[in-house]
């Protein structure tokens, strides 16, 4: 596993402030800073409730889908994945399925799109990036299949206490499920045989097959969680909406994968830590969310998060190549 990158400031003595604290301390000031320009709406009970509930669901797809970046590979059909599992779910409770069996059933649905991510890039050999591209864009078309281009509505019980029931009435549920994802992910990452292994892949794929890690069936692995893991944010997203629609989780895997690159998770491979993807995430989910308190229109909020995920990848990239000349 690789070293903590942390920075060094000399009062007498070093003081080690890691990246992830930095990116806690810009969403500390971000927060002020939007808190006195977006009053009194921003500084809100039922804001912050939203802003909880928009950072748990995403942040579940985005632990998830660090621990596949960390391997070398990527996976850019989330957001496809999302719409397709929404409509899915709104079919189904057209038809009379009851709320628990359409969460089965949209939850295989996802391990399949991930199982056919993980085999068209550890089995075929095709590019994680133009597979996942390729496939999101399939998903995307199904769900129009399925719902004729129209928006369905999801209204079930079990399906709506996913995104809008409360544990003890008083921590919503989507939060719960944020919080176990996390601690199983926190816990493979950092305790485990198979996250040192997945953080050696990324590293030197090669070097981990020759001391006979089965390196395929790793990352086979990660794609099947992450098609798991959008597949249930997409029954979030119709649980909030009330609808199954393609449209929804459309652009999102930008703002996932800009959060997971800000929290300092090496497209590359090799590096990355959990708390720093969530960091990364917060800080997205709050721009994003005074954006729209400020009228700013949902085109323009895309043009921003295409920018952010440009001037992310860019540094990123940046940060490889200097990495490269001065090894």
């Amino acid at each position: 596993m690789p070293a903590k990158k942390t920075y060094s400031v000399e009062t007498g003595g070093k003081i080690k402030i890691s990246n992830t604290v930095i990116l806690f301390i810009v969403f500390v000031v971000l927060f002020a800073i939007f808190s006195y320009i977006g009053r009194p709406f921003f500084f809100s009970a039922l804001n912050f409730e939203y802003i909880l509930i928009n950072f748990s669901f995403t942040g579940i797809i985005a632990v998830v889908l660090a621990m596949v970046i960390v391997t070398g590979e990527i996976d850019f059909s989330i957001g496809g994945n999302i719409g397709l599992t929404s409509c899915l779910a709104a079919l189904l409770i057209s038809k009379g399925v009851p709320g628990w069996l359409v969460i089965i059933i949209a939850l295989c649905g996802g391990a399949l799109m991930g199982a056919f991510n993980g085999f068209l890039t550890t089995v075929l050999g095709v590019n994680s990036l133009i597979a996942t591209i390729g496939t999101m864009f399939a998903w995307r078309s199904i769900g129009y299949a399925l719902t004729k281009g129209e928006s369905m509505l999801a209204i079930n019980p079990v399906i709506d206490y996913l995104g809008r029931g409360y544990l003890f009435k008083i921590v919503p549920f989507p939060v719960v499920l944020f919080i176990i994802v996390f601690i199983i992910i926190f816990v493979v990452m950092n305790l485990s045989k198979l996250g040192r292994r997945i953080y050696a892949i990324g590293t030197n794929s090669m070097a981990s097959h020759l001391l006979g890690t089965n390196v395929k069936k790793i990352k086979f692995i990660g794609f099947l969680f992450c098609g798991i893991a959008a597949s249930l944010g997409g029954l979030i997203m119709a649980s909030l909406s009330g609808i199954g629609t393609p449209q929804h989780g459309e652009g999102l895997e930008l703002v996932i994968i800009s959060g997971i690159v800000l929290g300092g998770t090496a497209l590359g491979g090799g590096r990355g830590k959990i708390p720093g993807v969530l960091a990364g995430i917060i800080i997205l989910i709050l721009l994003n969310n005074f954006l729209t308190i400020m009228n700013v229109h949902y085109y323009y909020l895309q043009i921003v998060q295409s920018a952010i995920f440009i001037v992310v990848i860019s540094i990123d990239s940046l940060k490889n190549r200097r990495k490269l000349q001065l090894g």
